[in-house]
Parts: C-alpha cells; structure tokens; sequence
C-alpha cells in the first residue's frame, strides 16, 4: 500500500467519524460504539503503539520511487491523524453528555442500597451481642457436665479394675487350691486339668484388662501364676509323653485335656510330630553306612576269632540285623504316634468357657469338633501320616546313600527284596492299615496313587494292609519299588537262563571246524584211513533234545521264584507272569524247532525213515510234557489245583475213555485235581477270602494254567504231526501192500508191518503223554476198516492166498493190539485199552479169517442175512462182503489167469483198485454210520460185475451166490 493510499484510507474514515459525530441526537448509542469500535478499535487497544503503528504506515510508502511523493503523503497523513483526532475527542465528549443524566441516577440507587446495608450492620450486632451473652449462659454447665462426666469414666475404670482385680485374685486363689504349694515340691495332689482352665481364664482376663501395672497382679503372675503355669505344662507333656511310650490311652488323654484347656494343644502337637521326625532322621543317619557296618563285622570277628565262642558273621548278616533294628524303632515310634492320634480322634472338648455357653458346647457342632481336628489345622495332615511320609523319606535316603557307596548292599538288598517285603509289612501293619488305625490322609481318605505297577487293590503280607492306602503306597513308591524291580528282573532272568540252558545256541564255526580238523587228521606213522573217520558229528541242535533233567532245572526255578515271592501278593504275581513268559519262549523254541525239521525234511516219509529226527521231535514233545506235569504237579501242591481249559479237556477225555472201556473206576489222573493242597502251601491258608494268600494263589494258578495250556496245545500239535505223518505212511502201506501181494502172491513180509513198529516203537513208546489213546485208537479203526477192505479185494483169492492172507491177518491184529497198548496211559492209573474196544472194525475183522475158508452155502446164508442185520456177519460191511464174493467166484470160475480179471467191478469202470478204495472210503465219510446204501456208480458197477459173473457161472450154487448179492444190492437202494 502507497502512502497516498493509507492517507485516503484515513481521510476516509476522519469523515465518517465527522459524519456520526454531525449525526442527529437520535442516531442509537449502541450504533455509534459499534461504529467506533470498528473504526478504532486498532487505537484502543492496550497493546497499541504509535511508533509502530507509524513505522508500518511508512514503510508501506518506502518503496514508492519518488521521493517528493512521499513526503507529500507524510504530511497529509499526519494531517489526517489531527484531524482524526480532533475527531474522536468531539465523540468522547458527546459520549459523556449523553450518558451523565443516567450515571447521576446510578449514584442515587448507590446511596439508598448503602444505607440499608448500615442498617442491616445495626441489627447484626444486636444479635452477635444477644448470641454472645447465650454463650456465657450455656458455657459453664457445659464445663460443669463434661467435669462429670470425665469423673464417671474415671470412676468406672477404676471400678473395673477393681472388679478384675478381685476375678484375678478369686482364680488365683482357685489356681493355689488346684495346684497348692505343696504340689510345687512334689508333696500334694494337683488337679492339672482343671487348674489348667484356670489358668486360660487367667491369660485372658490378664489380656482382657487394663491390670498390667496393679503391683498385686504383677506379683501374684510372677510368684503363682508363671510357676503354676510352668508345673503344668510339664506335667501335660510328660503325661503325652509317657502315655505314647507306654501306649496309655488314659494319660495321654489326660494331658491332652491339660494342653487344650491350656490353650496350646495344636503347637504341642504339632512340636511332639517334628520333634519324632527329626529324632528319627538323627537315628537313621549313618545306622547303615557300608564302613560302619565292616568295621562291625571286622569287630566281631575278631572277638570271635579271640575265642569269646561267637560264631563269624558276615556284612550280609550285620546289614539284616540292622535293617530289622530299624524297621523295630520305625514301628515303635509309629505305635507312639498311632497312639497319640487315636486319643486325639476320640478327645472332645466338654468343659465350659467364660465366653462360651454351656448348651453352645452340648450342641452337635461342638460335639463334632475333636482334638485331631484342632491339631490338623496347625500340622496339616494327620500326625501319624505326616511323620510316616518324613520318616519313609529319611530312611530311603539312607538306603539310597549306602547303595550307591556299596554295591554289595545294593546287591543284598536286592536278592533279599521278598524279605525285606516281609520284614517291612507285618512289623508294621497297625502302622499302615487304616482299619486298624494307621496311615489316612486327610480328606477322601485316597492316596494318590504315584505310579504302583499293581491297578488293582490287592493285599501285601497282611490281609489288612492294601496297596493302595497311603501307607503303603509311600512305602513301595519312595523305598521298595527301586528294588522290587530289579529283583522281579533278576527272577525273570534266572527262569530265561533255565530255559536257555534247554535250547543251547550252537557252537561257533571255529569250533566245528577244529572238531572236524580233529576228526580228519592223520594218524601218526601212515596216512589217513577214511573209514576210520566215522559218521559226520551230529548237529547239536537236532541231535540234543531237552533232558528231564534240564526241563526239572525250569520247574525246580519257577517253584523257587514263586516261593521267594509268596509273602506279597504283587511280587508273586510278578514273578508268576515272568514264569509265563520263560514258558512261552520254551514253548515258540520247541516249535520253531520243529518246524525247522519238517521244513527241512519235507514228506511224511522222510520223517519216517530217519530215527534221528523221530527220536529228537519225540524228545521234544516229551520235555514239554515233562515240563507240563511239573507245572501241574507244583500248581496243585501249592496252589489249590489246576483249573485251566485245556488240562480241564484233557481230564474230561482220560475220564471219558475211562467210561468207553466200561471200568467204572473212580481213579485220578496224572492231572486231575487233588482233594486238598499241601499243607504249609500258599493255598492251604488262603481259604479265608480276606486273607492275601487267596489273590496271591488265583493270581499264580491262572498264569500256571496258562502255562500248562500252551504246552498241551503244542504238545497235542506236534504229537499229532507224527501221528499224521506215521497215518498216512500206514496207509499208503496197507493200500500198496494189497496190490503187491495181487501181482507177486509171495511175500516174505507184510509191507504195513515196518510203518506199524516205526509208530509202535519211535513214536508211541517214548511218548510220555497221555494224549495218544484217542487219535490212535481211531487210527487202529480206520486201518481195521481199510485192511478189512483190501483183504476182501484180493484176487486171485487161491489157497494159497487164503493161507497168505490168514498169516496176514493175524499179523495185522497183533500189530494193531500193539498200536493201542503202546497209546495207553503212561502213568498207570488207567486200566490199559484192548483191541476190543475199538468196535465194529475190530469185529469185521475178526469174520476175515473165517470168511477165507466159508463154502458157497455159508456165504449164500450170510448175504441172505446181512440185509436184515441179525446175524453176526452183519459187521461186515456190505459192500467188502460184495466184493470178496466176486473176487472169490471169479477165482473160481477163471482161475488165476488175469484174462478175465475185467469182471471185476473197478475194471468195469476203469479204476484201479486203490481208486476203487478210496471211493469206498469216500462212501464211508459221508455215510458215518456205515449203512448199506452206496453210490450209483458203485452200485452199478458191482451189479455189472455180478451179472457177467452169472453169465459165465455153470454151478447151481454160485449162480444162487450171485444172485442172492444181486438181490442185496437192489434192496441196499
């Protein structure tokens, strides 16, 4: 902005404050400020400054380029600022015209308002003067009632004191006849309870009152009341104290009332618990340390060794004797603290209190409240379970120091854990058993169970001790499971090791090679002779079944192992499942053993043939068996029989064959169950249900039944591996044997009687079990049956066939009769079978014999009779009856040329005669009863036979024969 135009600017404004100030009277008054305050309002401000104000105004022109222009505007600017000014004082002027009419009137109302306000001032201090003479009225019976007062209170206090003075002196005086003066020195009888409430009445009106500073209550607290109170005390802890020791309910409960009427029952208490614990942990420290107990035995020995006539000892000996020293102070200290908290459980509280009313205490509330609850508020738990967790942990230390500073301690501990278990349980079974008193926590009653290996609640030694109680639980948790599991192991081992030393490993390849080395060299001064060498070795491994004596080794080790462990039930139980599983590795040895044999010896007559691997398989079976009988023969002297599934079955089939041979005889078994146990066996004192013997005997017997029932399943197997084995070679030999005597007719020597003395001799006779009598009688009738049937298919059928075939005959029966005698029983008890008692087949083949020599007539009549089963030839099969009269009447008509031998009726369809006997033998499985009816292709064969046969008979007898057996064959449809 130009000077010129800030002075326009100015004149501007200079006349329109000459215009408002030239305005009539009745322009607004607000207008005219307004106005002003616009216009002005820079000017009015505090913080204006005209030198400022006039540098800005000039430095807006300072940059016109004339200077005379500026000068021109300065002037007039300053022109217009007088102008302006002259201005504003006319306005100032008008302003204070116009107002003074209303600021006179102001001052008038100022007046009227200050006289009032003088008058109100008057009648302010007519009334300050009138409160202040009140004030004066009221002050001095105010001072005089507070005076009073004061004096009341005064009095009352000291009347209190008075009163409590004259209570104090009344219980004291009641305190000196409780406990009189005499009783200080031990000379009168004190009343210790009931000066024991006394003196809590004492502490609390003592505490209750201002009676501190009398000289009277002084004295009379420091000369009877501290002395009384001292008496006492000592009187209630010796009376706690001798009553734990000498287990006397009746002072302890007495003190015990003392220390609660005292007031200090949960501290003493409490006290007396850590005081034990601590005097036990003393007790304990170092009692077992390994150079404390040597220099014990070097100390005794050498007294013994001086000839004071002791014997020596051992650290063995030294170290049991101490554990059971310990364990005797443990169940004493125990006894004390079981002792202490039953009077606590039992105490009530029933004498009355100054601050308690007599019906308060009769209530039920109170009535429920015990000592041992007041004393478990303060001690946390129950006393005798507090001590007992401290006390178990102080003696595991000390164990756990002697073991790692000596292994033979750690050794003897170990080996002797069943009886430690022994040693710890029935010594201290008042102690654990919360029937009795022991061990409970506080709450439930439940321990928490930190990891037992048992899930069950089963019993210890003691039927009343249970592995689950607290007791118990912190026993086996922090002091005997370390041991318990290395012993359980151990017993494991040795079982395994018994089993091993039946199963020996073979020997190692340098070792068979020297052996061969040896047996190969030369001898000295010549070469080697090859025949003089011999055999090869035998394998070990086949040629070495388990002995009796080694198999004796595993039952005499589980029988020890089980009798170690019988004091405790989980032990036992432990070591039963560890016998079960030694058995199963020596029952998966024995038939991996086994299978290796027939895996390399594939075919039934390769096991036949050689007797080395008969006589190792029967070997086997017979270990096993040998094992098995000791197993029952322990499982029922010891614990009350065997009652598994399969010797049950087994007990079942020897009695059944018992009642097939019509004895009737009430006689035992080799494993049947005896009347009564042994006596002194686990199972002769478990009859009381209660009693842990009982758990421990079911426990062992299902682990040994389980045993006995593996080793009779593989037994069964593998007997009935050779069985089948020796059947099939049988078989084979019976069928084969009848087509050679049809080619050759001359045989030195049955061909079934070599299989037959291999099962007689190999298999049957060494077998010591009694699981053969019943496949092998059903064996001796299936090969009655099928000789029976080769017998009657032999053709040509001359005399001198009958004669062969009646030898035969005879031979097979003996056979046969030898087969069963060699299946019976080997323990005697049962009456031998007979060949007899096989049945039909045995009788079948008993007409054979007869049946060669029988004329045409005989055998018209017996083909008659057969279909209407009355006569004795109706046990021969109808079919073998057929079959031998065709072979005999084509005998007859032919001859023995072979020209005509397709009359016969497996020619007619093609067969063999081994076909032939397997369809007859297929025939008989279907029909198990042995019925008349055959199939159509055999009927019709046997009819097509029968009718060539009677196209070319010329006799009046043989085509009646013929005839007969045709009509027999229509009717058997």
């Amino acid at each position: 902005m130009s000077v010129a135009a800030g002075a326009q600017l100015i004149g501007s404004n200079a006349d329109e404050v000459a215009i408002s100030a030239s305005s009539s009277p009745e322009v607004s008054g607000d207008y005219t400020h307004q106005q002003f305050e616009s216009k002005y309002g820079e000017f009015l401000s505090s913080s204006f400054d005209a030198v400022q104000y006039a540098q800005r105004i000039a430095g807006s022109g300072a940059q016109s380029s004339q200077a005379q222009e500026a000068g021109d505007g300065i002037t007039q600017l300053m022109g217009t600022l007088a102008s302006r000014a002259d201005s504003l004082e006319s306005l100032l002027k008008h302003t204070i015209l116009r107002s003074h009419e209303e600021l006179l009137q102001q001052v008038i109302s100022v007046r009227a308002v200050d006289s009032s306000l003088g008058l109100i001032e008057d009648q302010v201090r007519e009334i300050k003067s009138y409160m202040h003479g009140l004030r004066t009225k009221v002050r001095v019976p105010y001072e005089q009632a507070l005076m009073y007062t004061r004096q009341a209170a005064n009095l009352q206090a000291a009347t209190a004191c008075v009163r409590g003075t004259s209570k104090f002196i009344q219980l004291v005086r009641r305190l000196r006849a409780q406990i009189p003066d005499a009783a200080l020195d031990g000379g009168g009888r004190a009343d210790f309870a009931l000066a024991a409430l006394t003196l809590l009445d004492i502490e609390k009106l003592v505490g209750g009152s201002a009676l501190g500073g009398v000289r009277l209550v002084d004295q009379a607290l420091a000369d009877v009341v501290a002395v009384r109170r001292a008496l006492t005390t000592v009187e209630a802890e010796r009376l706690v104290g001798g009553g734990m020791q000498r287990a006397h309910q009746s002072d302890i409960g007495a003190g015990l009332q003392i220390l609660f009427n005292l007031g200090t029952l949960p501290g003493v208490v409490a006290a007396t618990v850590r005081r034990h614990t601590v005097e036990w942990a003393g007790h304990v420290a170092g009692r077992l340390d390994p150079k404390a107990v040597h220099a014990q035995v070097r100390e005794h020995n050498a007294q013994a060794t001086a000839g004071d006539g002791s014997d020596m000892t051992g650290v063995t000996a030294v170290l049991w004797a101490r554990l059971e020293a310990l364990v005797d102070d443990l169940a004493s200290r125990g006894m004390e603290l079981r002792a202490l908290e039953r009077v606590l459980a039992r105490k009530r509280d029933v004498l009355p209190r100054f601050d308690v009313s007599v019906g308060a205490l009769d209530s039920s509330a109170a009535a429920g409240v015990s000592f041992l609850d007041v004393a478990v508020a303060r001690l946390g738990d129950r006393p005798l379970a507090f001590w007992w967790g401290t006390a178990v942990a102080a003696l595991a230390a000390e164990i756990d120091a002697a073991c790692a500073e000596s292994s033979v301690v750690r050794q003897t501990l170990t080996n002797g854990y069943a009886r430690l278990v022994t040693l710890f349980v029935p010594k201290l079974e008042s102690i654990l058993a919360p029937c009795l008193g022991g061990v409970v926590s506080v709450g439930s009653g439940e321990p928490a169970d930190a990891g037992l290996a048992l899930a069950v609640r089963s019993s210890c030694v003691s039927p009343h001790v249970l592995y689950g109680d607290p007791g118990p639980a912190v026993l086996w948790g922090r002091l005997l499971a370390r041991f318990e599991a290395e012993y359980v192991k151990r017993a494991a081992a040795r079982i395994e090791d018994a089993v091993g030393r039946c199963f020996p490993p073979p020997p190692p390849p340098g070792l068979v090679d020297a052996q061969e080395a040896w047996t190969n060299q030369k001898p000295r001064g010549g070469a080697a002779d090859a025949s003089a060498a011999g055999p090869p070795p035998v394998d070990l491994m086949s040629g070495a079944p388990p002995s009796r004596k080694l198999v004796a080794g595993i039952v005499r080790s589980i029988t020890t192992e089980l009798e170690m462990a019988k004091s405790d039930t989980r032990l036992g139980a432990a070591v039963a499942h560890a016998a079960a599983a030694a058995v199963a590795s020596f029952v998966a040895a024995s038939a991996a053993k086994l299978a290796a044999i027939v895996a390399a010896n594939p075919g039934p007559l390769r096991l036949v043939e050689s007797p080395l691997l008969a006589k190792y398989c029967v070997g086997l079976i017979n270990a096993a068996e040998s094992l098995r009988s000791g197993l029952a023969a322990l499982c029922e002297s010891e614990y009350g029989g065997s009652d598994s599934l399969a010797v049950a079955a087994a007990t079942t089939r020897l009695r059944q064959l018992q009642s097939d041979n019509s004895r009737h005889r009430r006689s035992q078994s080799s494993i049947s169950l005896p009347s009564s146990p042994r006596p002194g066996s686990v199972a002769g004192f478990a009859a009381d249900s209660s009693s842990p013997a009982s758990s421990l005997a079911a426990i062992v017997r299902e682990a040994l039944n389980a045993c006995e029932q593996d080793l009779l399943a593989l037994i069964s197997r593998q007997t009935d591996l050779l069985l089948d084995a020796a059947d099939t070679v049988i078989t084979e030999s019976i069928i084969n044997g009848g087509n050679a005597a049809d080619s050759s007719g001359d045989q030195t020597e049955p061909p079934f009687e070599s299989s037959m003395q291999w099962l007689q001799t190999q298999v049957l006779e060494p077998l010591e079990t009694d699981y053969c009598r019943r496949p092998v009688s059903a064996m001796v009738d299936r090969y009655l049956c099928l000789y029976t049937r080769v017998v009657c298919l032999t053709f040509p059928l001359n005399e001198a066939a009958k004669l062969r075939l009646t030898a035969e005959v005879t031979q097979f029966e003996f056979a046969c009769s030898q087969l069963i005698t060699a299946s019976a029983s080997k323990g005697g008890s049962i009456a031998p079978p007979k060949l007899a008692d096989v049945g039909r087949s045995y009788r079948a083949l008993r007409l054979v014999r007869p049946l060669l020599f029988t004329d045409i007539a005989e055998l018209l009549t017996a083909i008659q009779n057969i279909a209407s089963v009355v006569q004795s030839w109706s046990d021969l099969p109808l079919f073998d009856l057929v079959d031998h009269i065709l072979c005999r009447v084509a005998t007859e008509l032919v001859g023995d040329s072979d020209d005509h031998k397709p009359t016969l009726p497996y020619v007619l369809l093609g067969w063999s005669k081994r076909q032939w006997i397997e369809e007859l033998i297929a025939n008989d499985h279907a029909d198990v009863k042995r019925s008349s009816t055959l199939t159509t292709s055999i009927r019709q064969a046997l009819t097509q036979s029968v009718d060539q046969l009677l196209a070319t008979a010329s006799s009046t007898g043989v085509t009646q024969l013929l005839q007969a057996v045709k009509n027999a064959l229509s009717s058997s449809k």
